[in-house]
């Protein structure tokens, strides 16, 4: 059963920003990944800005799921900066997963900043975080702190390193060994040493 034209353009899209990169990003390309007229995306979406605020607001969907799986993975009684740890891992991970959608989520210039769902989707996402640093501050890490402002800088150094895989940016090789060993520095230096039995 062929999918819903909707479905196909969103679908198109994924892959046209993943092959091509954020240039490659027109409704003319879109529609022809998607096999559709060129006029189509025009009956689904009021243009392209609309289109990638719902390619966004399903990379944060996406991306809270994967933050909630990599959490569910952790040892029962892991402590709160242990899960603030792995929901960082998990966001590069997510980045390098999918680093097209990921540039898209994160290009306000591109996309409709009104669009409800990308507005509620990027606001889930950004919940979870605080709900994380929250659980931290009320374990005695930084609880005098605004959790919202604790939230953003986690977000910011979590965010550059993401963004420095996916851009090729890192020392040679950029392997999974090479960030996966950034990452785990990056948490020693923001929580200190792991948390015993960790």
């Amino acid at each position: 059963m062929t999918a819903p034209t909707r479905d196909r353009l969103l679908d198109a899209a994924r892959e046209v920003v993943a092959e091509d990169g954020l240039e490659g990003l027109t409704l003319r390309a879109i529609a022809r990944r998607a096999d559709v007229s060129h006029g189509a995306p025009l009956r689904h979406f009021p243009g392209l800005a609309s289109l990638l605020a719902a390619v966004a607001a399903a990379g944060f969907g996406r991306l809270v799921a994967t933050i909630d799986t990599a959490l569910s993975a952790l040892p029962a009684g892991a402590g709160p900066s242990t899960r603030l740890a792995a929901s960082g891992r998990a966001y590069v991970a997510f980045a390098r997963a999918e680093p097209g959608v990921f540039s898209v989520m994160f290009r306000p210039e591109m996309i409709d900043l009104d669009d409800r769902a990308y507005q509620d989707e990027a606001a889930r996402s950004f919940t979870q975080l605080v709900d994380l640093v929250t659980a931290a501050q009320a374990a005695g890490w930084h609880p005098d702190e605004d959790a919202g402002d604790l939230a953003i800088v986690l977000w910011s150094h979590v965010h550059g390193l993401a963004t420095l895989a996916v851009h090729g940016a890192l020392a040679a090789p950029t392997d999974t060994v090479t960030v996966d060993r950034l990452s785990a520095l990056s948490s020693a230096l923001v929580f200190g040493p792991p948390e015993p039995g960790r």
